[in-house]
Parts: C-alpha cells; structure tokens; sequence
C-alpha cells in the first residue's frame, strides 16, 4: 500500500508524458486522458494524507500532477506548455520537494531513508541532521542540473529527442547521485564534528560504536575487545576492529586481545563521559586483561579528530645538524648516568639501557658508570688545573680515572633525568669537573670562543644525551638541558653531538596501558644504538620516537593527577608503581 502510494504520482506524470508523445501535443485530443491520470493522482493524494503518509516526492510531484492538470482543463497556453515540458517537471516538483522543507525548519527528505540505516541514538544528533542536510542540498542540485538537461535539444529527430532527454539526466542522478548516498554519509561523519552521543543503555551503545569509529586513527588498528559486563544489563560481547572497519558481536571470543570485565552501569558511565574511565581504572573499579594499551585507544577511536589532538600525535622536527662518523668508527662507549634512581625505577636507564643492547649488538664495549656510586666533589673555581698543575685538579677524588675514560671513549653517553628543567647536580659536577681536559687560552672556530683541548692526541669523539621527564611536552622543559649541551657541541674541539634523546611523560611508561609506547621506545633506542656503531650516525626518527607522547595533555593532566590522588605516601608509591623490566631480547630488524 505505502509502496503505490509514494510511486503513483511518478507513474502519473510518465502516463502523461507518454500520452502527449504518442497524442503529438494536442491538447483538446488529451484532456480526457489528462483528466483520469490526474484524478488518480489526487485520489491516491487524499489517501497518502489520511493515512499520514508524509512523503515530500509524493506531495511535490502529485503538485506538479494536479497543477499542469489545472492547465489543460482551464489554461491551455500554461497547458500545453506542461504537456511538452512533462519531464521538466517532474524534475521541478523533485527540486520543490528537496529544496524547500529544511528552509521552513522540516526535516530533509534524505531523513527519511538514512535512519533505518543506523540506531537512534546516532539519528538524535545534530551531527546526523547536518550530514542529511548537505546530501539533501546536494540532491536538490542534481535535480535542478536535471531540469536544465531534461530541456536541453540533443537531436533535431524528435524521436531521439525525446528518449536522449529523458535519458540524460537519469544518467546523472544515478552516476552522481547514488555514490552520494553511499559514500558521503561515512565520509561526512568522520569530517563534520558532533556532539558527544549520550547512550540509554549498553545495548544502544554497543550497537552505535561500529558506525563511529574514527577510521584517521584507526590505522593500522587490528584487536578483538571482548565485554564482560555484570549488574542492571549483564552483556557478554565483542567489538572487531580490522581494516578500518568495526564490527560489533554478541558472545564470547576467543581471540580476543583485551578484555574487559566491569558492572555495565560502570560502563555506561564511562562511556558517556559521566565517569572517568582512567580513575575508575586507577581505584581497580574495573579489570582489564591481556593488552591493557588499547586502554588509551579506545575513546579516541570512537570520537571526532580536531586539529590540536592531532598536533599533538604528530613527532617534532628536529632541526639540528647531528655529527656523523664513518661506519665502524664507534668501538668503545662510556655511559655516564647522573640518575639518582636504580634501574627498577629510573626510566632515563631504561631508554639509555636500551641503546647500549643495540649498540652491544653491532660489536660495541660499553662501560656503564653510576656517577651517584663515585666520589665527585664540587669545583670550586680556584684555576689551579690551568695555572699549577695543567690537566691535574686539586681534589683526589674518583674525577681523575673518569676524566681519563671520557677522553678514551669514542661515544660518550651523558644520561640524566629532568632536574628543574636541566640535569642533575650529580651530572653538573661531572661536567665541572672536565674542566682540566681544556686549556685556559681562547680559541675562536667558525665565529665561536671557545677554549682549546688540551691532549692533543686525542681523537674526535661523539656524545649523545638521555634525558626522561614528567612533563608531557619537550618544548619550554628541555630547552635548559638542549641549550647547555648544544653549547658544548659548539664550544668543543673534540667531542661532538650525535643524538638527543628526550622523553616526556615518562613516569607513564612503566604503566601496562603503556605498553605499545614502551615497545616503541625500546625499539627505537636499540635501533638507534645499532646505527651509531654500524653507521655512524643516529636518524632523527628514533629521537622523535621517544619524545612523542601520543595523548594530548588533558589526557595525561587526568591520568597524572588521578594517580598521584591515589597514593598516601613513599609506600603507595613504590607499590603502585610499576617496575621497569630489562629482559634479554633478540634486536628487531
């Protein structure tokens, strides 16, 4: 029944245009024929309106109907015009149709259509209402581009006339239109930005996030989530996502790469924003088995991208010109850790570590050296390195024997935690105390001052920094440390800058969430490490590795500050936080 309801009135005005083709336009020969069609046409109208079939086509090409009807009866010039423009007009009564209703606040045709395709909660938004608008203005132009074809002259044949015209713009409306209908809607709701949905119920959830996800960041995303929800709406389920597409399931997966077990109002919550997932996590209000990192996916894969979020996921460039070697040049490396921390905590050791394996890997030797296990006292400025006794300081201390493997080494590490935006007072002293490894005279190289080395057999050697902070950016917190160890890059006449390795938010990284960064991390420093040995060099991508923190900063400011309100003291502390694991791993190609 609501099938001929909304198709007679197309049938009608092709019966029309039929007749005056087959009737050669003669209006007072087709007036009978008119009459029937169009009193068909306003029966089936005055049904359509009782039954409260509210069909715009159906209204605006039975308009198109009655009006030329009105014409032939009453008006033959308005009459006989509408028997030789027939197609024409049923082009206008769809134009009419798409184009006027959203103007006087009704909702577009396309409405109608597309919410069977998705749930409610998704129809609600003003997000899905914005997306129908600019498809219906688009069908609302294709119409009006079929006016135009539809009265265009193809042939001087009347015949082919007739069938090109009718023709051409079924063409367009098929070629242009119905790509329109399906590519557009996925496209648009990627691009166009909504509100947050609020959903009713798990179930309403679960059946809106396949139609959500934000295929930008879904990239190379391929898990299995599987939900075991308790409490009010007990669900047992699993989301898919592969390929950039996502798939939702009742039941049990096996393959599942994370689960999550929770009481479903909990998850409600958390999923429409009313509940902190990270500090429901944090205060174990719900559990999390297998890879915990998708964690820290899982709201970003179902919302909207913005410019600043994605900002933020981009690595820095690092614009500096890093000194390279000849292959093989790199045999014996010195770590010098100012670190107060064992490597159970440290994570300025854990990137360092990570280095010396690929380092070790390519043929390396390395020493490693906790500057907090030596006896270092202060410079205290009296020159007598550089007067009295060159090359010897006044202190009888450790600082000789590590002055002497600094200027032996072919890399030297110098590696040390943010300490109030430079390095340690450990690694200060360290680096004080190098004073008598120069000559008091000035030297001016390239425009720059600097003081001479002393030993002259000494050969070039390369330097690289390690340094891990709590901060969340590299830019404003590192720039003290960057700054002095640039300076000696340029103020040295034997030691140079190979790399910068500068790790923000680093207390995360021991957190099993983590776990993606963490690997990514180890990855890059061991792949770094290999590289300085077997080539010479350090490529600028593994120091963007480890500096890109991959969540925006209210997203860390949250999981931070959740944290910290979770401890008591030094004791919830060591517990609460995760230690660092160095396993015997086989470097990756």
């Amino acid at each position: 029944m609501k099938f001929i309801l909304k198709n007679l009135p197309f049938v009608g005005i092709i019966a029309i245009n039929s007749i005056a083709i087959a009737g050669q336009y003669r209006l007072e020969n087709l007036k009978p024929y008119i009459l029937v069609i169009s009193l068909i046409v306003l029966l089936n109208l005055i049904i359509a309106i009782i039954v409260k079939q509210r069909t715009y086509f159906l209204y605006g090409i039975s308009g198109v109907v009655l009006i030329g009807a009105l014409g032939v009866l009453f008006i033959p010039s308005l009459g006989q015009l509408y028997l030789e423009h027939a197609i024409a007009g049923l082009y206008i009564g769809l134009f009419v149709a798409a184009f006027f209703p959203p103007i006087f606040g009704l909702d577009p045709f396309t409405f109608e259509f597309s919410k069977k395709n998705y749930p409610e909660a998704i129809t609600e938004t003003a997000q899905f209402r914005k997306i129908n608008y600019i498809i219906n203005y688009i069908w609302a132009a294709l119409f009006g581009i079929a006016i135009i074809l539809s009265e265009l002259k193809y042939a001087d044949d009347s015949g082919v006339q007739v069938i090109v015209s009718s023709i051409v713009p079924i063409v367009l409306l098929l070629a242009v239109g119905i790509p329109v209908n399906i590519k557009l809607p996925g496209i648009l709701m990627q691009t166009t930005q909504g509100e947050p949905m609020h959903f009713r119920s798990v179930k309403e959830l679960f059946e809106t996030m396949p139609y959500g996800l934000n295929k930008k960041r879904a990239q190379g995303i391929d898990t299995i989530i599987q939900f075991h929800l308790t409490g009010k709406e007990p669900t047992d389920g699993y989301l898919c996502i592969k390929n950039l597409q996502c798939t939702y399931s009742q039941g049990v997966c096996a393959d599942a790469k994370t689960v999550i077990k929770a009481d479903s109002e909990l998850w409600l919550g958390i999923s429409n924003n009313e509940i902190s997932g990270d500090q429901a996590y944090i205060n174990n209000k719900y559990s999390v088995e297998g890879d915990m990192s998708i964690l820290l996916k899982i709201s970003d894969l179902f919302a909207p991208s913005t410019d600043a979020d994605e900002e933020k996921r981009k690595p820095q460039e690092i614009k500096f010109e890093y000194k390279t070697f000849e292959p093989g040049r790199i045999r014996d490396i010195v770590v010098f850790d100012g670190g107060p921390r064992s490597a159970e905590f440290s994570k300025t050791m854990f990137i360092v570590n990570h280095f010396c394996r690929g380092a070790e890997s390519a043929g390396a030797a390395i020493e490693y050296i906790k500057l907090k296990d030596k006896q270092i006292k202060s410079c205290v400025g009296c020159y007598t390195c550089w007067t009295k006794t060159p090359g010897e300081c006044i202190f009888k201390d450790d600082m000789a024997d590590l002055r002497k493997k600094y200027r032996q080494a072919d890399l030297v590490i110098l590696a040390s935690p943010l300490y109030i935006f430079n390095v340690t007072g450990l690694m200060k002293n360290f680096l004080d105390r190098l004073l008598p490894n120069m000559k008091p005279y000035m030297l001016i190289d390239d425009g720059v001052t600097m003081h001479p080395h002393r030993f002259a057999e000494d050969k070039q050697q390369g330097f690289v920094v390690f340094s891990a902070a709590g901060f969340p950016e590299i830019e404003h917190n590192f720039d003290g440390l960057k700054g002095m160890f640039r300076c000696w890059h340029s103020h040295s006449e034997k030691s140079f800058l190979m790399g910068e390795f500068y790790m923000p938010g680093a207390e995360l990284i021991a957190q099993p969430v983590y776990s993606e960064r963490r690997k990514k991390i180890e990855q890059a420093c061991c792949r770094a490490g290999k590289q300085a040995v077997a080539e010479g060099k350090i490529d600028s991508e593994y120091m963007q590795t480890v500096s890109l923190m991959e969540i925006t900063q209210t997203k860390f400011q949250e999981q931070a500050d959740y944290f910290w309100e979770s401890l008591d003291g030094k004791k919830s502390y060591l517990k609460n936080s995760p230690k660092l694991e160095y396993e015997v791993k086989q470097l990756s190609a």
